[in-house]
Parts: C-alpha cells; sequence; structure tokens
C-alpha cells in the first residue's frame, strides 16, 4: 500500500468524507468510476479521454484501510504520474485486451457486495445520488484553484470577445473561444454562440453557418482539474436597441436577486423563489418557465437544477451558477457561497457594468459590450 500523502490536508479531508459515508452505508468500500468523482478525490485529477463520455478512464477504490487505482496498461502510467499526483494509491493494472480485466483486479480486492460506487458495475450497489454531495463543500485548497479557473475562464471570454467582427460566423466565433480556453490550459466543455434573431429563438444555441451582423451572445463552461465554471457575455455594434437595453437591464436585476440570496444555510428552494419574484417584480412573470435558472455547480456544469421543490441547502464553499435569461437576454456568472456572503469568481474585468442595489448594497453585472 502506498500511503496517503499525510502532507495533503485537502486528500486527508476527503478521505474522512469518504469513509464516514462508508460507516453510514455499513460497506467496506467505495467504487468511483465518474470523471466528476474521480477528479473530486484525486484532488483535481483528469482521468476522461473522450470529452463525451463522463466516465473515468480509470477506477478509484476507497477501503476503510486502503487507496487503490485499477487501470489498463494504456492508462495507469499516466494515472500515476498526472491524474494522481496529488495522491498516492496502490496500483492494480490489467491487460487492455482483457474482457474482464479490470473488474477481476476489482474482485481480487474486496466483495462487490460490500462495495457502493457511482456507475453500479461490477455487481457494486449504485448509490451516486450518496456520493455527489461528498463534493459540494469545497475545501480551502479546492477554492484556492476554483478562483484562478474563474479568472482564467473570465480572460479566456473577454478575449474572444475582443475578436469578434461582424460576417464572422457563430462557427468562427466559437472556435476563437475555444482557441482562447486552450490557451488558458482551459478544457471548453460548453461553447454555445448565438447572433441576432438565434438570440431571441434559442436558449441553448449551438454555433451554426449563420454570420453575425450586430449582437452576438457567448456562453462558456469550462474545465480545470476537474471543477467547471460558467458565464455568459454579450457584445453589440453600433447602438443597442432600448428594448435590448430593458430586457438586459432587467434579467441582470433577477440575477442580482439569485446571487444575492445565495447565502450560507439558504434553502435553494427559497433562493429560486427570490429570483422568480424577481422577474415578476421586473415584469416578465413568466420568463422564468422557459428555461431552467441553473443551480449549484463544480465539478459538473450544475449538480441538479434550482427549483421550487427541490430540497438542498447552500453549503459553505459551494460554487452556483444561476443564469436567468428572457428571450434575447441572458446574464451568467459563477459564484462561491461563503460565511461573508457570495463571491464572484467569474468576475468581469476590463469589461463595461451595471450597477444595482440589493439590500443597501452595491453589486455590479457585466454590461453589453459595445463596439
Amino acid at each position: 500500500m502506498r500511503n496517503p500523502n499525510p502532507k495533503n490536508s485537502e486528500f486527508l479531508a476527503k478521505l474522512e468524507r469518504v469513509r464516514s459515508l462508508l460507516d453510514e452505508s455499513d460497506v467496506e468500500g467505495l467504487l468511483i468510476g465518474k470523471q466528476a468523482n474521480f477528479s473530486w478525490l484525486s484532488c483535481g485529477g483528469e482521468a476522461h479521454v473522450p470529452l463525451t463520455s463522463d466516465v473515468a478512464a480509470a477506477r478509484l477504490l476507497v477501503t476503510k484501510t486502503d487507496v487503490h487505482v485499477i487501470a489498463s496498461h494504456i492508462e495507469m502510467p499516466r494515472m500515476l504520474d498526472e491524474a494522481l499526483k496529488s495522491i498516492k494509491a496502490t496500483p492494480h493494472v490489467f491487460d487492455w485486451h482483457a474482457a474482464n480485466g479490470a473488474r477481476d483486479a476489482f474482485r481480487k480486492i474486496v466483495d462487490p457486495k460490500k462495495v457502493i460506487s457511482d456507475t453500479g458495475e461490477w455487481s457494486s450497489r449504485n448509490k451516486p445520488d450518496l456520493i455527489a454531495p461528498l463534493r459540494w463543500s469545497f475545501h480551502p485548497t479546492e477554492v484556492r484553484r476554483y478562483r484562478d479557473l474563474g479568472r482564467n475562464a473570465e480572460a479566456a471570454i473577454n478575449a474572444a470577445c475582443q475578436t469578434i467582427e461582424p460576417e464572422q460566423t457563430e462557427f468562427e466565433i466559437a472556435s476563437h473561444l475555444s482557441a482562447c480556453c486552450w490557451l488558458l490550459d482551459l478544457t471548453p466543455v460548453v461553447v454555445l454562440i448565438a447572433v441576432d434573431d438565434r438570440i431571441r429563438r434559442y436558449r441553448h444555441p449551438l454555433p451554426t453557418r449563420k454570420k453575425l451582423k450586430d449582437c452576438a451572445m457567448l456562453v462558456l463552461s469550462a474545465r480545470r482539474q476537474g471543477q467547471i465554471v460558467a458565464l455568459t457575455r454579450f457584445v453589440h455594434f453600433d447602438k443597442v436597441p432600448p428594448t435590448l437595453r430593458k430586457r438586459h437591464r432587467a434579467v441582470c436585476q433577477i440575477d442580482v436577486a439569485l446571487q444575492q440570496s445565495t447565502r450560507v444555510g439558504a434553502a435553494v428552494k427559497d433562493v429560486f423563489k427570490r429570483g422568480v419574484d424577481e422577474y415578476a417584480a421586473q415584469g416578465f412573470p413568466d420568463e422564468w418557465n422557459l428555461h431552467h435558472q441553473g443551480g449549484p455547480t463544480g465539478y459538473v456544469g450544475r449538480e441538479y437544477l434550482g427549483g421550487p421543490k427541490v430540497k438542498g441547502v447552500v453549503q459553505n464553499n459551494q460554487p452556483f451558477a444561476w443564469n436567468p435569461s428572457i428571450a434575447g437576454a441572458k446574464s451568467e456568472d459563477t459564484i462561491l457561497a461563503t460565511e461573508k456572503g457570495p463571491v464572484t469568481v467569474t468576475a468581469a474585468k476590463d469589461w463595461p457594468m451595471l450597477s444595482f442595489e440589493w439590500e443597501g448594497k452595491r453589486v455590479l453585472r457585466p454590461d453589453i459590450l459595445v463596439v
């Protein structure tokens, strides 16, 4: 056994959470196969190959006394050298061509019937809903990585916005945004681009060959070391129409209500209601029905969506990405709920801002960038 690194307080704290879950569930082990949980427990290890899969290229197994990694000969060198460099785990290697190599390695370590997992594979007990909450409250070291991720994601979308020109296609804008991400060691996991009338028509606009005339919306979810942030920005050429100005300011005010209500200990359904109430106050009472409003994020795009019946409670150092929208307008940044209040980790820099008042506090939101 390669003992856990005693200097890695983040890993030790996570092991304590996992082993408490083992005791509560009366099982001998936890098998991790999803990328989000792998990155969380490994303190930032990336174990994916295709971006289209949420399953890791290796498996982590935590028992009451040990930590193991199960991987093929193809993946194990990278797992040990890079993905698991922040922790230590006993390696179990199998041949890539062995049909049941991973399963057999797993069964040599522990009885599958005494294991819970996030995939339900190899006869383990599928309990993803018990595992996900372990990662919701960030360790201080995770917070530092997350803040850095947020700054870089903002820098990427900001730089991309500066390159936009009329007659560019949505595909071209998407390529600029993606390139800005890769240059900053970010993986663009969601890139949505809409120009002109497509902004008003679609809440999730995949880029097309449509050319920009007046206005562009850029939506980005960026990942680094497993963590994800989300943000949206608008760019307009020439004078912004009064109708768009009104809608943009209204949706920003709704976002302020959602963000500023995201306080540690608050019920997420109550935060959601504050946003719905603000839609009505701004004169758009039905728009919230046309798209989800976002919710807690972190190691997946959204852990779950905020809604009138969700049971979640805002935790300390838990990230949220609310994304209220009114046809043609949207506001989105990623915040971190802290004991001192919400902190925006993707805060706009060198960008025109709008000022709002919320319960005696001045709050800024990104305006439309006019070129």
